[in-house]
């Protein structure tokens, strides 16, 4: 029977270590908030964690409208001046620095919820706005999935599932928030990886994004999104490449299929990988 892939289920299956099992993280789910620590958070104390690597620091973005209202202050200001120095010259260096200006101080604003995220050697803090910390060892982080924004205005954010917790903890507005969660993904990549090739092979297979994919020792099954579709099956010899998208999506080449088949599925580069090592030692 194929196993749906599922952070908690990739745990259950996976090896100790940097991706070992912990107890509950405290309430999570909203926007950077923190809930009491929990069972993690008890065992393993901020101190504990080694030195710090970096810091995301929290920003409160400007809404739409305000965004809009400001570049066009700016753009009455730059026509003033051009007005009163008779020239048009100024004006991109003045629009320039109407940008930069709006940026900065969206950037500067103070936020409330969560105040940082500190990346230590040994895991993250989550600071809140009053200063408490709760402490996420690597060992209790499952899974990650990060989000880019949209071009409508959509912000970045990423979910992070700690173990044992029902909702992940999502963030948003953290200076180089990106950034953050491709550290993440190099941190828990080796032991998603170890963990998915251990439940194929104990359980036969495994399902990624609802079922849409299904991973074998012989080759891939795509069940494509439309009911009237075709499922479509592909031996590892077949398939070309498997890698993580610029979007963090699982994509997918094979010989028979003009364009890549991708997947939103947590930790794509784990699954990548996983991908990767099948196909690898299927041609060997």
């Amino acid at each position: 029977m194929a196993v749906t892939w599922s952070p908690t289920r990739v745990r259950s299956t996976g090896s100790t270590g940097s991706t070992g099992s912990a107890g509950s993280v405290g309430s999570v789910g909203s926007v950077g908030s923190v809930g009491p620590a929990g069972a993690a958070g008890t065992a393993c104390p901020a101190g504990r964690l080694g030195a710090v690597v970096r810091v995301y620091r929290r920003y409160r973005p400007l809404s739409w409208s305000a965004r809009v209202w400001l570049h066009l202050c700016g753009v009455a200001v730059s026509v003033a001046v051009c007005v009163v120095l008779g020239g048009w010259w100024p004006a991109p260096v003045l629009a320039a620095a109407a940008v930069v200006a709006v940026s900065g101080y969206e950037r500067l604003r103070s936020a409330p919820g969560l105040r940082s995220v500190r990346v230590h050697e040994g895991g993250l803090v989550l600071v809140a706005a009053d200063g408490r910390e709760e402490p996420l060892p690597w060992s209790a982080v499952e899974a990650t999935e990060y989000s880019p924004g949209g071009p409508r205005g959509e912000h970045e954010h990423g979910r992070i599932w700690p173990a044992g917790a029902d909702e992940p903890l999502v963030l948003a507005h953290l200076r180089g928030l990106g950034g953050l969660f491709r550290e993440l993904e190099e941190r828990l990549s080796p032991g998603l990886r170890a963990a998915l090739h251990e439940t194929l092979r104990t359980e036969g297979s495994v399902r990624f994004a609802r079922g849409r994919l299904t991973v074998t020792a012989c080759g891939l099954v795509h069940r494509p999104a439309h009911p009237l579709a075709a499922t479509e099956a592909h031996r590892w010899t077949e398939v070309l490449s498997a890698r993580a998208s610029a979007l963090g999506e699982l994509e997918i080449r094979t010989h028979s299929a003009g364009l890549p088949l991708t997947f939103p599925v947590p930790n794509a580069r784990a699954a990548a990988g996983f991908l990767e090592d099948l196909r690898t030692a299927a041609a060997g």
